[in-house]
């Protein structure tokens, strides 16, 4: 588990929330928690889906994940979908470098994510939609599987 180590004014481990990064890009991540340094919450980074559903299963903490579309083995729709069983309040965010309309599409639809975020990304902006997602300033549905349920059937 890779995170980074903790400043003194810090608040207690147990109290604490975390980002969940995944990028199969290793300099991706170290950008990003260069970034997030500083912020008042942790920051954990998986390489693969695989590893950060492992994550995700381990640790209750976690407050918000934010993955790349654009991984191998499994792309960042695919994992985020996996990640709305494990832990389905849990906001999700995509971040692509690539303008995939189908990518896009399937990381809302099939995988719950309330916010996509173009590569390279607005240092500001990423950093108050991450802010935003872990305070719940993000559009509200208590658990994102029923609302499924309850959509009205087509005719």
């Amino acid at each position: 588990m890779n995170e980074l180590p903790k400043r003194e004014g810090d608040a207690p481990v147990e109290e604490q929330r975390y980002v969940l990064c995944v990028d199969d890009e290793e300099n991706i991540l170290k950008a990003l928690k260069r970034l997030f340094y500083g912020e008042p919450f942790r920051v954990l980074t998986a390489t693969s889906g695989k590893d950060a559903l492992e994550m995700l299963r381990n640790n209750r903490r976690i407050g918000l994940i934010l993955s790349d579309q654009r991984m191998p083995e499994m792309s960042g729709a695919a994992f985020l979908e996996a990640a709305r069983v494990v832990a389905p309040l849990v906001p999700r965010m995509i971040l692509t470098g690539y303008a995939d309309i189908q990518a896009a599409t399937d990381a809302v639809n099939q995988g719950g994510a309330y916010r996509l975020l173009a590569k390279p990304w607005n240092d500001q902006l990423l950093l108050q939609a991450v802010r935003d997602g872990l305070s719940g300033n993000i559009p509200a549905v208590s658990d994102p599987l029923s609302a499924e349920k309850e959509a009205i059937p087509h005719e």
